[in-house]
């Protein structure tokens, strides 16, 4: 892979803007009152209960509406993105609208249709054997070596879920291990596309601990409040050893990072560029939302998940990749995978 991914600042945003922005302030004022508020419902054990369902709801979506607004005014602005060609029909005028109509209608069909999202992940899996071949030359050994240790990581603590039936074979013969090539190919995206980027594929690997860690703060209060909603589930009296809510939150972390974050929003973005040459924000707002609510109906195709899961976790998780970086995404997606499961661990 030639040059090096564009990797915006992290949490402390573009340089020269001021640290008492409107948007820095109320990210801050609205991270104290959930972490706090939050905090306060899960010692009074709400979980699983229904109790202030509602108050959870706005308390999030209004932290969310923060956390967008301040992603959105820090970063790099989206008209130093790079332009790309059409790949279908080039030489058609309306040739690159095939690849933009061609994702609208299949998300509507992850949307309306039962299997709508396995042909989802069957076209993601199609496409990134075809990026794999197309730029062969392009791969470098460092990201290899990085896919086969993201698919590891999160393969293993996938087992003891497996074993405990919180995840299925499936899910854990094939869509964990199918990590390795996604994060090959999300990292060729990377590279021409550079939206977002990637410390550890840079080689940057303080930076990448930084960016992780950030992750985890920016995301603590929908931590909380995924805990506070129930999550991970009820009857799970398994996780009875100190070090697995450690270890356990790292496999859809990674896992899902790299598929929906790292390879998807890339992507669509790739595929929507040359649609919106002008107004390459638009497409990237379009690649978030994708990205963002049909992970959400892969969860579950309800209501609820199109509009919790997808647009209030997958939405936030494909920003931050989109505005900072993939480290940036898994530390969130972490976060909010561990608080819950310590209160499962606490529970038990």
């Amino acid at each position: 892979m030639s040059g090096t991914p564009a990797v915006p600042e992290p949490l402390s945003g573009s340089r020269g803007q001021s640290l008492l922005a409107p948007h820095r302030l109320i990210l801050l004022a609205m991270w104290v009152v959930a972490t706090g508020t939050t905090s306060v419902l899960l010692i009074q054990d709400v979980r699983s209960t229904h109790a202030y369902e509602t108050a959870r709801y706005v308390l999030q979506a209004g932290y969310v509406g923060a956390l967008l607004w301040y992603l959105g005014r820090t970063g790099p602005p989206a008209n130093q993105l790079p332009e790309l060609h059409p790949q279908v029909l080039p030489r058609w005028r309306y040739g690159a609208w095939i690849p933009a109509l061609g994702i609208a209608l299949l998300f509507v069909l992850t949307v309306v249709a039962d299997g709508g999202f396995v042909i989802l992940l069957l076209l993601m899996i199609v496409s990134g054997v075809w990026i794999l071949v197309a730029w062969r030359r392009e791969i470098r050994w460092r990201s290899i070596v990085q896919g086969l240790a993201v698919a590891l990581l999160a393969y293993l603590p996938g087992m003891q879920m497996a074993h405990h039936g919180f995840i299925s074979k499936q899910v854990l013969n094939v869509f964990l291990p199918l990590s390795f090539p996604m994060y090959v190919a999300g990292g060729l995206l990377l590279e021409r596309t550079r939206l977002g980027g990637g410390q550890l594929l840079a080689a940057r690997y303080g930076r990448a601990l930084k960016s992780l860690l950030w992750g985890v703060v920016l995301f603590t209060p929908l931590g909380l409040i995924n805990a506070a909603g129930g999550a991970p589930g009820p009857g799970i009296t398994w996780v009875t050893e100190w070090q697995l809510p450690l270890w356990l939150s790292w496999s859809s972390a990674l896992a899902e990072e790299t598929w929906f974050r790292l390879f998807l929003v890339g992507l669509c973005f790739f595929l929507l560029r040359p649609a919106l040459p002008t107004r390459p924000a638009l497409a990237v707002v379009a690649a978030v939302l994708i990205s963002g609510l049909t992970f959400g109906l892969g969860h579950d195709r309800t209501l609820e998940s199109f509009l919790g899961t997808g647009l209030l976790y997958g939405v936030p998780f494909a920003a931050v990749f989109a505005r900072r970086d993939w480290e940036h995404a898994v530390g969130a997606h972490y976060m909010v995978n561990f608080v819950p499961w310590v209160m499962a661990f606490l529970a038990t």
